[in-house]
């Protein structure tokens, strides 16, 4: 399949686990998948994080608690082109609305936001301990505290 930031995202638990347990050891991870466009299959490595692997792997369990809890404004594919948009200096709307006109008909992304729901609706305002990297709405935020990392931890894996 075309690999994208969800492909990468389950390389990315892993290593931070290899890391959190023996932070010596120079671990790594090699995705390949199809590319955006072209034959030539995309190779993306991903290395040690920028920070303490446990913190990292807490604010990732930390997500994943408020996602229990209520449906959060991080649908994979828009939240991956927000933060790689904000990671290369890009227009996250821009990318991000994109991303989002291809997901929004997705069943649970329905039932969470309502039919034809806009990019938008999941720009809320924050709410307290949800902020991150100044980003002043809850898909930014949420975006880049899921995304973040593990993009700034991305290697030429040549």
């Amino acid at each position: 399949s075309k690999l994208d930031g969800k492909h990468l995202l389950e390389s990315w638990i892993p290593l931070l686990a290899l890391f959190a347990h023996d932070s010596r050891r120079d671990w790594s991870a090699v995705c390949i998948g199809r590319p955006k466009r072209g034959t030539t299959p995309r190779v993306e490595g991903l290395g040690r994080p920028d920070g303490d692997a446990v913190e990292v792997l807490r604010e990732l369990v930390a997500i994943y608690d408020a996602g229990r809890r209520e449906p959060l404004p991080l649908p994979v594919k828009t939240s991956y082109a927000w933060a790689a948009a904000r990671h290369c200096g890009d227009d996250p709307i821009r990318e991000a609305g994109f991303r989002w006109r291809w997901e929004d008909a997705e069943p649970a992304h329905v039932r969470a936001w309502g039919r034809n729901a806009r990019l938008d609706d999941l720009m809320q305002p924050l709410r307290p301990g949800e902020e991150c990297d100044s980003e002043d709405n809850r898909l930014g935020a949420y975006a880049a505290r899921l995304w973040l990392p593990m993009l700034r931890a991305e290697r030429n894996p040549s």
